[in-house]
């Protein structure tokens, strides 16, 4: 991948996606630039730091006249009028989704795939794949976010690149790979998708394109991606299918030492490591990452340069692979926005986390209250889209009951502006989950509120919060930077 010299232009380029690749084209050579939105963005900071200007507005005279390329994001339709003039203008227009499936065919592509886990996964495969002797591993890697303390792209040669490859809209049909992972298959993007079997037939057409002699792993501790290795074994004959998870039955399965809190593979006799996280869905995106990296490090012609010294390339090689991937992941630093810690200020420990779909959810709660036990959670939640919310309402509702206190936002429709008038699914969702305050098993919730708007929700936050109370900012929405205003609001009490 060369970009040098040409000049690319971004229209949406604040989205996790878009900064991403802005970033990488510019480590390439390209001359990048673009537009979005005045909304502050988690991005804002990575793209100035990087160099990146960033027009306010989508007005058609911000348009870089002599662009070689112009990338837009998918939520904004070619009527846009800063689209419509790079159309009149005959300029090179693809959006994000093509633009990667133009990548795709520029050398050995692999992707991960799946409703949840696909930004993790990916972030930590492609940082086993750059420390120690696979910092000469030839690869680049575009997903929907970055690395804790790594502002810099994963950019270490171009000979095969790792992309997070969506559904939605069928994008990632598109995409030619040699390999890929499913992290778990449930229903989403019901704006698009009418059934979880439609769902699951999109995912097998994308077996289905999988080049000849590629391979697939997939989590078999969920129903639709084990129930997708059975339609692979079944339909493609060619491919290596893998699988992994605590209910596998081969090489990968998950087993936990409870008395020493370390995990090992069956394939390691064991020999275990320790992980950052606890959760089933979190160990497993973990382990899906070690399985991906030692799949595209064996798919190379010649594997054994990319290993440590002395490493034999044997039936034993999996396993040695295994271990020397296993062992990286108690360094690994993290997502950002995926429950990323923020601050602590008085007695008060500030989380982030784009979980925006129940099952998300759940496991993040999960993970938090395994963390710290006995403290109380205060979310407060962007719902993401107003179609998701809907559809999934009962699911919210049991997912956020795990919450001790709650505020639910106005539904953020980002781009796609799916909120019906007169109809905030937001204040829907909190009357909802009013009705359900109570102490079960499952649910904790004792207070819900609705928000209307940001200041809203900092004060009714800051009233609440006390000593030993956790608070994480919750959804695909911009709410990230409320736990600072938060934090500065308690200190005027």
């Amino acid at each position: 991948m060369n970009f040098s010299g040409r000049k690319v232009y971004f229209v949406g380029m604040k989205g996790t996606g878009m900064a991403s690749l802005a970033i990488l084209l510019k480590a390439s050579g390209a001359l990048v630039s673009g537009c979005d939105t005045g909304e502050h963005f988690t991005t804002d900071e990575l793209l100035a730091s990087h160099g990146i200007a960033v027009h306010q507005g989508f007005s058609p005279s911000l348009l870089d006249r002599d662009a070689d390329m112009v990338i837009h994001s998918s939520a904004y339709p070619r009527e846009l009028p800063i689209l419509a003039e790079a159309v009149r203008l005959d300029l090179a227009l693809l959006s994000y989704p093509q633009f990667l499936s133009y990548l795709s065919t520029l050398g050995d592509s692999y992707a991960v795939a799946g409703t949840h886990g696909k930004t993790t996964t990916v972030a930590l495969a492609s940082y086993l794949l750059s420390t120690g002797t696979l910092k000469e591993f030839p690869f680049y890697s575009i997903f929907g976010s970055h690395v804790s303390g790594m502002p810099q792209p994963f950019f270490q040669g171009s000979d095969c690149a790792l992309f997070e490859a969506c559904e939605y809209q069928d994008h990632f049909l598109s995409y030619r790979l040699r390999g890929a992972l499913v992290t778990n298959i449930e229903f989403d993007h019901p704006d698009y998708f009418t059934s979880e079997g439609q769902v699951q037939h999109s995912f097998e057409k994308f077996v289905d394109n999988l080049a000849n002699g590629g391979f697939l792993i997939c989590c078999s501790d969920n129903p639709g991606s084990r129930s997708l290795a059975s339609y692979a074994r079944g339909r493609r004959k060619d491919l290596t299918v893998m699988t992994y998870g605590f209910d596998d039955g081969g090489p990968f399965r998950i087993r936990k030492d409870s008395y020493e809190g370390t995990y090992s593979l069956s394939c390691l006799d064991r020999v275990g490591f320790t992980l950052p996280v606890e959760q089933r869905a979190l160990v497993g995106n973990q382990i899906g990452a070690v399985v991906l990296a030692l799949a595209m490090i064996l798919d190379r012609e010649n594997p054994k340069l990319y290993l440590e010294e002395g490493t034999l390339i044997t039936s034993e090689i999996v396993p040695t692979l295994a271990l020397m991937l296993g062992r990286k992941l108690a360094s690994f630093p993290g997502v950002v926005g995926r429950c990323d810690l923020m601050m602590e200020e008085g007695g008060v420990t500030y989380f982030d986390d784009y979980a925006h779909h129940p099952t998300e959810i759940i496991t993040t709660l999960d993970e938090l209250h395994a963390r710290y036990p006995n403290r109380p959670i205060v979310v407060v939640f962007a719902p993401h889209t107003a179609s998701r919310t809907k559809a999934l309402l009962k699911d919210f509702v049991l997912a956020l009951g795990m919450a001790d206190r709650l505020i639910v936002q106005g539904c953020y429709g980002s781009a796609r502006q799916d909120n019906a008038p007169g109809e905030d699914m937001g204040r829907v969702l909190a009357q909802a989950l009013g009705e359900r305050i109570m102490r079960t098993t499952r649910c904790r919730l004792q207070g819900c509120v609705y928000a209307s708007g940001d200041d809203e929700a900092v004060a009714i936050a800051s009233s609440w919060l006390q000593p030993q109370d956790l608070c994480i900012t919750m959804g695909a929405g911009n709410n990230r930077a409320l736990s600072e205003r938060i934090a500065r609001s308690r200190r005027s009490l």
